[in-house]
């Protein structure tokens, strides 16, 4: 039986050593690399696939890189499982996206010893036991935040348009522009940019049009 080939990012080289450690009594497991950067990630992925992606989230301290990350890698990488490993255990939204990107699962790291667990499962059984499924849920969720209007001006900023641009299509002030992105941004509780939220919505799907 080949062995489970996995690729652990992590920024924290004490919980890389420990992890590789951990992985040495498992056989079945092959820990073939570790990244300590979302670019390392995808370097090791572009030459040494993985079955699975064991990610954190909390990637050099500052930005849930880990998150974005786990869009990328199960966009390019379809058949990759992505199992999120966090210390973040009170924040729904995270979690959330975390699903809307197609991760597989999402451990706290305080339950590091389920790895083997959920990495077997991942392999034996192709579609989460409720990531769909609340992927959906959260899917509906952030769909219904959109009307027409915003998804128009999502759309125009994923074209690369500027705000005067987008104000000069539309035929309204530079003003109301900076408005309607303000409230598109309150309603998504979003802190980053607006085109990295327009980049997201459109991954994510919610920018087509409205069915029927």
């Amino acid at each position: 039986m080949s062995k489970i080939r996995v690729l652990y990012v992590e920024d924290d080289p004490e919980w890389r050593e420990g992890i590789s450690h951990f992985f040495q009594a498992h056989e079945r497991i092959d820990l073939y690399a570790c990244a300590a950067s979302i670019e390392a990630c995808f370097s090791v992925l572009q030459d040494q696939p993985a079955d699975v992606v064991v990610m954190d989230i909390l990637l050099d301290d500052t930005e849930l890189t880990g998150v974005d990350a786990t869009l990328d890698v199960t966009t390019q990488y379809p058949d990759v499982k992505v199992i999120m490993l966090s210390t973040l255990d009170d924040n729904d939204e995270i979690f959330n996206e975390a699903f809307m990107n197609g991760a597989y699962d999402y451990l706290y790291k305080y339950d590091f010893e389920k790895l083997p667990e959920t990495i077997y499962e991942a392999m034996s059984n192709p579609t989460s036991k409720y990531g769909s499924r609340l992927r959906k849920l959260v899917y509906e969720k952030k769909r219904s935040l959109l009307n027409k209007g915003d998804r128009e001006l999502l759309s125009l900023m994923v074209e690369g348009k500027t705000q005067l641009q987008i104000a000069e299509q539309l035929q309204v002030s530079l003003a109301a522009v900076k408005k309607h992105v303000g409230r598109i941004l309150k309603k998504f509780n979003w802190s980053r940019s607006s085109r990295e939220l327009a980049d997201k919505c459109d991954k994510w799907g919610l920018l087509n049009e409205d069915e029927g």
